[in-house]
């Protein structure tokens, strides 16, 4: 990446709302606000937080104070980190330790947490809108500084920080311009929570382009359908589950959604079945599946639906496709070794521009997963995959215990270890259930010997993690059941819930 223009994620924003100030930027929470407006509002949080960068948290979910935070985060060349207000005090305070924070923005949502987060919160906290100040202008951000840092489930029972560059997320943004060709008219619907790192693509994107960015409410995530036509959008980005969720609730008919133009799927396996479902409500419209690990910022391949669809064989899934102008993918075997026979399986690497600054504050997982090889930078993924012959990407599970629920990532390690503090025995073991079209839909978990009923360790565990990491069942055995070799047996685990 070079440093000679300035990264700065909110200028394509702010050329627009000096071009067009009056045309609509985000409509939340049932109002509306220009870019000028949404300027105005970012160049306030830019002057509060001031010119020496930082680390902001923004405690903030679906407000005004939201895109206010990250736009004059941005604006001013901090660093933004987002802090789910749905998440419980307990996992937001080990995001707060391990993020060491200059200052926090919240909103009322927000503020629910701050009395039990005191003892770790930074000095300097802005509870709603900021005040009037001078405004300064855009600060110089070279592409090499952390745009946002996100955090992710770690195997070690701590959320683990990905930073990712400035120049990386300019570098995806403008792939993703000159795939979709978005243009002012286009009305994007804002699905993500900040914390999951596609809602940067919603955001900046959608700004960049001069366009309108619709956020859903809470209440209609689970069933979009409606909103998506009340408000006519034309570019929506989603996990694939949504799909089978309208589908179930009989939401999902032919030509229901004829606004859109764009759907870009991510963060789950997309089945064919949902996609040509999704293309049947969306005539009007293409339907991509996009594959990109956090730590390559947003989504680096991508597979259009087309007929014949590039089906994944005996797996009914879509392909991942192939990787962006710029971005390599490859499959490494054992040793570090670049499997290039078509069809060989191994896990997928990564490299190129996207690739994320490495792991906060932990040298040694950065250096293992962002290795050097063949003279440049990787990031195994962790994901098994093969190249078919004409050069498409197939997703074939995992190399570990990481799994996806409803588009988040989940080491189940991580559960395992909440697990053992919660139920107070080393005999426990997560597994996700249900499993629908590929998807994992939750988490079942086992314990043997413990000192609590399941009841009350879900209790422990509700306290401690966000709401898709807790376990949906939590069954006492009184062994776990384990291989030959000594090893637990997961494929009797999950027959024991299927039956």
């Amino acid at each position: 990446m070079t440093s000679g223009a300035s990264r700065n994620l909110a200028l394509p924003f702010l050329r627009r709302a000096r071009a067009r100030p009056r045309r609509t930027a985000l409509v939340v929470g049932g109002k509306s606000w220009s870019y000028g407006a949404l300027a105005e509002e970012s160049a306030r949080v830019a002057a509060w937080l001031g010119l020496r960068a930082g680390r902001v948290g923004v405690l903030a979910a679906r407000s005004l104070e939201t895109y206010a935070g990250i736009l004059g985060a941005a604006r001013a060349g901090w660093t933004y980190v987002p802090l789910n207000p749905k998440q419980p005090a307990a996992r937001l305070e080990q995001i707060l330790r391990r993020a060491r924070l200059d200052a926090v923005v919240a909103d009322a949502a927000g503020e629910k947490h701050l009395r039990a987060l005191r003892a770790v919160l930074p000095p300097r906290v802005l509870l709603g809108r900021a005040p009037a100040a001078r405004r300064s202008p855009p600060a110089f951000v070279p592409a090499s500084a952390p745009a946002y840092i996100l955090f992710t489930s770690g195997t070690t029972g701590e959320p683990k920080g990905v930073l990712t560059a400035a120049g990386g997320v300019a570098r995806y943004l403008a792939r993703v311009q000159a795939r979709y060709r978005f243009v002012p008219e286009d009305r994007f619907g804002q699905f993500f929570e900040t914390s999951f790192d596609v809602s940067a693509f919603e955001m900046f994107a959608c700004w960049g382009a001069g366009a309108s960015l619709h956020v859903l409410p809470e209440a209609a995530l689970m069933a979009p359908a409606a909103f998506i036509r009340a408000r006519r959008l034309t570019v929506w980005a989603a996990v694939p589950s949504v799909i089978a969720m309208l589908a179930r609730l009989k939401h999902l008919t032919p030509r229901s959604l004829p606004s859109l133009r764009v759907s870009f799927f991510a963060g789950e396996g997309l089945t064919v079945a949902s996609a040509r479902a999704w293309r049947a409500a969306a005539p009007n419209g293409v339907v991509d599946n996009q594959y990109g690990p956090t730590e390559a910022t947003i989504t680096c391949l991508c597979q259009r639906l087309e007929e014949p669809p590039a089906e994944t064989a005996g797996r009914g899934m879509l392909a991942i496709g192939r990787p962006y102008a710029g971005m390599r993918a490859a499959i490494v075997g054992p040793g570090g070794r670049f499997l290039t026979r078509p069809d060989a399986e191994g896990e997928l690497a990564l490299s190129g521009p996207q690739l994320a600054l490495g792991y906060l504050d932990e040298p040694a997982l950065t250096a293992r997963r962002f290795p050097r090889l063949a003279g440049a930078r990787w990031y195994l993924t962790g994901d098994l995959a093969r190249r078919d012959r004409a050069g498409r990407f197939h997703h074939l599970g995992r190399v570990d215990n990481q799994i996806k629920v409803r588009g988040y990532r989940v080491e189940l390690e991580e559960v395992e270890a909440w697990l053992r503090r919660a139920a107070g025995t080393q005999d426990v073991a997560a597994v996700a259930w249900p499993v629908s079209e590929g998807r994992a839909e939750g988490i079942a978990a086992f314990v043997a010997g413990a000192a609590a009923p399941p009841a009350a360790i879900r209790a422990e565990l509700a306290r401690r993690l966000p709401a898709y990491m807790i376990p949906r069942r939590i069954l006492a055995l009184r062994r776990l059941p384990r291989s030959p070799n000594g090893k637990l047996d997961r494929a009797r685990l999950i027959a024991l819930l299927e039956g």
